[in-house]
C-alpha cells in the first residue's frame, strides 16, 4: 500500500470502535481521520478503497450509509471494556469477539 494508505488504516483503526467498525463515508473518514487537512475527496476514496483491496477493511452499505469494519479485528486487538458496536453488522463474516486463539 501507498503510505497514505497505511497512514489511513491507522486514522481508522484510532476510530473504529470495539466491534472494528466505523462509519466509512469520505466525510467521515476526512473529519476523523484528517481533520484539518484538505485533501480532496477523491483521493481519500481511493485511500479508501487500495486499503480495501489489500484486505485490511471491508466497506459496506447499511441503510444507504457506508460503513467499514476490520474483518480480523478480534484476532489482533484486545478490548478491556468491551461495548458492543451501535452500527450495522457488516454483510460479511467478521471474526467474532472471543475467538482469538
Amino acid at each position: 500500500m501507498t503510505r497514505d494508505a497505511r497512514l489511513l488504516v491507522l486514522g481508522l483503526i484510532s476510530h473504529a470502535d470495539d466491534d472494528g467498525r466505523f462509519l466509512a463515508s469520505v466525510a467521515a473518514v476526512s473529519g476523523s481521520v484528517f481533520p484539518n487537512d484538505d485533501i480532496p475527496p477523491a483521493r481519500v476514496r481511493t485511500w479508501l478503497a487500495e486499503v480495501e483491496r489489500s484486505g485490511m477493511i471491508h466497506l459496506y452499505v447499511a441503510n444507504s450509509v457506508v460503513y467499514g469494519c476490520f474483518p480480523s479485528w478480534h484476532k489482533h486487538q484486545v478490548i478491556n471494556r468491551y461495548t458492543p458496536s451501535t452500527l450495522p453488522e457488516p454483510d460479511v463474516q467478521c471474526e467474532l469477539r472471543g475467538s482469538k486463539k
